[in-house]
């Protein structure tokens, strides 16, 4: 951590610059929720980067000096692989500490929005202090019991879909057509893989109002899509929502991130 080695050697002003700057930098993932963006994430990065890395190697050139025998030139060497390690330790447990997780998705029901194998970032603190609005792409938390799931047990499972329904809405479907609240609404993200008629019942539903408390969630690969049109998905309860989806990102490859809707 920036500043321990400082105060090790009792050069007080520098650690407590130092303690300073990290609790600044620290300050933007819990009070001004950067990593919402992935350029967010990247900045508050690049400034633990140079931090951990002057904070080592002072440290190291201080007690040099501080010794009788000069030390080993491979420790300062050496701060290249600390430095890197310290933005480690200190960087992954105030991302995650703050309510950001990255994931892998596993499912084919957003696409085209989101693929199998995408990596995303998740803020598991955003609607803490947001309503969920009809659009949201969410995060939910769905409860299998073990006549569901291939292994025979019980299992909790993380999914993605899109909120298109929030309580006192009135939607149906009808030839594939959302009608909500009687108007026919327009999704350009939506993609249906077969015609109208070849799954009827996911094709054509309700009109069903949604209860307080609940949402009505739809994938964006509307045909194979496991949803609140089949009842064994139903109506999603507001504590099953435990985070929204922000971006993707790739460490190779283009785009680098892409902020989701």
């Amino acid at each position: 951590m920036p500043g321990l080695g400082q105060l090790y050697l009792r050069r007080y002003k520098k650690a407590a610059l130092l303690l300073v700057a990290l609790f600044v930098i620290s300050s933007g993932f819990w009070f001004l929720r950067l990593p919402e963006s992935y350029t967010g994430v990247l900045f508050l990065l690049w400034m633990f980067v140079p931090l951990s890395g002057f904070a080592i190697l002072n440290a190291l050139i201080a007690r040099d000096l501080h010794l009788s025998a000069k030390m080993s030139r491979w420790w300062i060497f050496a701060g290249i692989p600390l430095s890197y390690i310290g933005v480690n330790l200190l960087f992954t447990p105030l991302l995650l500490g703050s309510g950001f997780h990255p994931i892998k998705n596993l499912s084919s029901s957003m696409e085209p929005t989101i693929f199998v194998g995408d990596k995303l970032v998740t803020d598991e603190h955003y609607f803490r202090h947001r309503s969920v609005r009809r659009g949201d792409l969410v995060l939910m938390q769905r409860n299998l019991r073990g006549s569901e799931t291939p292994s025979g047990r019980d299992e909790n499972l993380l999914v993605i879909k899109r909120v298109v329904a929030i309580a006192g809405d009135t939607i149906e479907g009808k030839d594939q057509a959302i009608i909500l609240n009687g108007a026919k609404q327009n999704e350009p993200y939506v993609q249906h893989r077969f015609g109208v008629g070849a799954n009827p019942q996911l094709d054509t539903f309700g009109p069903i109002t949604i209860p307080p408390g609940k949402y009505y969630v739809l994938g964006d690969n509307r045909d194979i899509s496991l949803d609140s049109r089949t009842a064994s998905f139903g109506l999603v309860d507001a504590s099953a929502i435990v985070g929204k989806p922000l971006y993707g990102y790739r460490i190779t490859g283009h785009p680098l991130s892409w902020q989701l809707n």
